[in-house]
């Protein structure tokens, strides 16, 4: 029996890893690991904003929506999403109570899923995701409109860009979003 069949599969792996080793040496290390923070880009009017990843469950187009009387007009109705009734709301219209003319082809709906609450956010429009490293969080804002201010705490700035982050988990269990009565 030659020498490589009588040695343990366990021996082999030993030995497999010092050989690997030894050809690594002179490599560079990385000595420090970044943290990082993703988001979604949304448009709200002239704003664009960021939306923690873990605050949305998906971003569609906006669906065929059925209205719901006896509802504030921010409420635009119900919408059948793979069997769940999914609420529509717009959300320039919930913080500045009238809406400016979007093209509608722009539009989505970010699905929001916090504290029992799952709610469709419709936007002016969404730009995909950005990676941000956690040491690029900074507390100065950019120049927002007074009705955003109550749901940012907090931004990203990396070169040019420079983006606040939205709380959609605040505004969904704020009393201005969940009183929808007329």
């Amino acid at each position: 029996m030659s020498e490589e069949t009588s040695r343990t599969p366990f021996a082999v792996l030993r030995d497999l890893e010092r050989r690997s080793i030894a050809r690594v040496r002179g490599l560079p290390v990385q000595d420090e690991v970044r943290e990082e923070w993703q988001g979604i880009a949304f448009q709200v009017r002239s704003h664009t904003l960021l939306a923690p990843m873990s605050e949305v469950a998906e971003v569609i187009t906006p669906p065929a929506i059925t209205s719901v009387p006896w509802v504030k007009p921010w409420v635009l109705g119900l919408a059948n999403m793979r069997g769940l009734l999914l609420p529509i709301v717009d959300l320039q219209g919930v913080l500045y109570g009238a809406c400016e003319a979007v093209s509608l082809a722009k539009q989505r709906v970010m699905v929001v899923s916090s504290g029992g609450t799952v709610a469709g956010l419709l936007v002016d429009g969404v730009s995909g995701i950005k990676h941000y490293w956690m040491d690029e969080m900074t507390q100065a804002l950019p120049r927002l409109d007074y009705e955003l201010q109550a749901y940012v705490h907090h931004a990203y700035r990396r070169d040019e860009e420079h983006h606040a982050v939205f709380d959609l988990a605040r505004l969904v269990s704020s009393d201005l979003f969940l009183d929808v009565a007329v």
